[in-house]
């Protein structure tokens, strides 16, 4: 499923505006849009009204669109060079901004490559073979009942579990995982649930922003979240989602801030 139909992302007479509808596919347990959705809807534009490739984008949500709001997204161009775009992405409701983005467009071949960095354990085990996430009723409509999550480090119910700050997720969309930035985006919203593991109460962390990182999409059945949460303070977590194929290679890596809470 290409993301524009798992998000119901409509075009206009125009590659840089588009429409989107908040529906409860796209919305979180509170019936509002989903962080990951409304920034998969900010690369899905930008790689529209550009025709390249999105690198690197961050979104901060302004107020939380609610159903049945229309958002209008605009892309507004700040540079074009050679290889990379620079822009600008905003979703308002009659005026009101939603939620504002900056993104970065384009590659450049160049000889070398590689990924550093702590890789996810090596006896995960694979997706199949883990349990359900485990959430309260009241959490799984919207876009929950669309992702299927297998809980890698937790409980043998499902319930999530964070060794120092660390856990991990598999995750796949409807038919699988496009090598999209935006599918990514959708499934990089995962701070929260790092946040979630660590205490026994239930917990949430409330995205204020949400920033991706392409490495080198690949389409792929199950996305491994390696999730880590960094700290908490003055009410506020911040952590980091690395997300890998189920071979181990490095597709992206997100990061979000979100207000601590109980849900």
């Amino acid at each position: 499923m290409e993301v524009k139909e798992f998000l119901r992302l409509e075009p206009t007479e125009s590659a840089e505006h588009w429409r989107l509808a908040i529906w409860e596919g796209i919305c979180g347990g509170r019936g509002a849009l989903y962080g990951g959705c409304g920034l998969a809807a900010v690369i899905e534009v930008a790689e529209a009204a550009t025709g390249r490739p999105a690198t690197w984008a961050a979104c901060q949500f302004v107020r939380g669109a609610e159903m049945p709001e229309v958002l209008d997204v605009r892309y507004e161009n700040l540079a074009t060079g050679r290889r990379v775009s620079q822009g600008r992405v905003t979703a308002t409701v009659d005026g009101e901004i939603m939620l504002s983005a900056l993104v970065a467009l384009g590659t450049r071949e160049f000889p070398i490559e590689g990924q550093w960095g702590s890789p996810p354990p090596a006896n995960l085990p694979r997706a199949l073979a883990c349990p359900p996430r485990r959430m309260p009723e009241g959490r799984r409509g919207g876009v929950r009942e669309r992702i299927d999550e297998r809980v890698a480090s937790g409980d043998a119910d499902g319930a999530i579990r964070a060794i120092d700050g660390r856990s991990q997720l598999w995750a796949t969309l409807p038919g699988g995982v496009p090598a999209s930035a935006a599918a990514l985006a959708v499934l990089g919203d995962a701070v929260s649930a790092g946040v979630d593991g660590l205490y026994t109460d239930d917990v949430r962390a409330r995205s204020i922003d949400n920033s991706i990182r392409i490495v080198a999409p690949r389409a792929c059945d199950w996305v491994l979240l390696d999730i880590q949460v960094d700290g908490a303070a003055l009410g506020l977590a911040h952590g980091t989602v690395r997300m890998f194929t189920p071979d181990g290679h490095l597709l992206a890596v997100a990061s979000q801030s979100g207000l601590v809470g109980n849900r």
